[in-house]
């Protein structure tokens, strides 16, 4: 193990950092506590601690509140991909647990979208191995028939945007007010995290309205 490393072979080092990055993401040691279900002196000494292991100050006092320093904030974004890793992580692992059943994933798709899709499909499978995945191909039309009828989990829409690349021409969506099997709601937020990425792609919930036409969350 290198070096630089060695510091963060600790015991209880994890933890530190989940108490801070409650701490950062709700902005009191209250609230952080409350959320965590720890006394608040409890959390302030898990943050003693974290610093001083780390080497550096990640906040400074603020009222009766603290304010994050520029390692602390550079700290909070590295938590946050920690936090992500641990959860493809336990995604990955729950499949090989005794009794646990294979999910099912059902994605539609236009015609322009099924590049798309069949990529995002495969990188999803690839990270969560316990999930089995199925993508039907077909006109808007059929898909928005398949929308009412509740057919599918997520929908892949082509965006018409003149000069936008073809890679980048997409939208996903699913129905609004739908309860989501853990499966369709994961790889909702990945597609979407891999959109902010591209800087094109966009989240619409569909409903409809009392005579039957759809409508987005847009108009």
């Amino acid at each position: 193990m290198s070096r630089k490393l060695a510091r963060y072979f600790r015991h209880g080092l994890f933890p530190q950092l989940m108490v801070f990055e409650a701490v950062a993401r709700l902005g009191s040691v209250t609230r952080a506590g409350e959320e965590l279900h720890l006394a608040q002196p409890t959390v302030s000494t898990q943050l003693k601690k974290l610093s001083r292991t780390l080497g550096v100050t990640l906040y400074e006092p603020n009222g009766r509140g603290l304010r994050l320093t520029p390692a602390g904030r550079a700290l909070a974004v590295q938590c946050g991909e920690l936090i992500a890793l641990v959860e493809r992580t336990e995604s990955c692992l729950a499949a090989f647990r005794e009794g646990a059943q294979e999910e099912c994933l059902r994605l539609a798709a236009e015609p322009e979208a099924r590049g798309v899709a069949s990529r995002l499909v495969a990188e999803f499978c690839a990270r969560h191995p316990g999930v089995r995945a199925s993508v039907h191909v077909a006109e808007r039309a059929e898909l928005l028939e398949r929308l009412a009828a509740g057919e599918d989990d997520v929908y892949l829409f082509e965006l018409e945007v003149e000069g936008l690349p073809a890679e980048r021409r997409w939208s996903v969506a699913n129905a609004k007010g739908r309860e989501l099997a853990r499966s369709a709601a994961l790889f909702l937020r990945e597609a979407l995290q891999d959109g902010l990425r591209n800087a094109a792609v966009l989240s619409l919930p569909i409903q409809r309205d009392t005579h039957g036409h759809e409508t987005r969350n847009d108009e």
